[in-house]
């Protein structure tokens, strides 16, 4: 039940999300440490690749892209850094595929 929740103000939510123990609302300072992980479309995109052509370029399973790019999946941590490196060099990670002959 919702109501009293939305017959609460701003100031009278935020005393009790901080009343709230198990639940504290985040710092100013763990906010702006927050990190976002990458959007594997925007990332996509931005190369100006489909689905296929980023999948096979950089050895993603097409149905995991695809889950990303839906949200039916978030990527795990290292697939967070796989497309952060991939937004910021995307050469390097074909080479260094190239490398391990992947």
């Amino acid at each position: 039940d919702w109501s009293r929740f939305d017959a609460m103000s701003e100031a009278e939510r935020e005393a009790a999300a901080k009343a709230d123990s198990d639940s504290q609302p985040a710092t100013d300072e763990e906010l702006v440490r927050a990190r976002r992980p990458p959007d594997a479309g925007a990332v996509r995109r931005k190369l100006g690749l489909t689905q296929e052509e980023f999948a096979a370029k950089f050895h993603i399973p097409l149905g995991t892209l695809r889950d990303w790019e839906q949200g039916a999946r978030r990527p795990d941590r290292s697939a967070q850094v796989l497309l952060a490196v991939i937004a910021s060099n995307p050469d390097a990670v074909v080479k260094a595929l190239e490398e391990a002959g992947v």
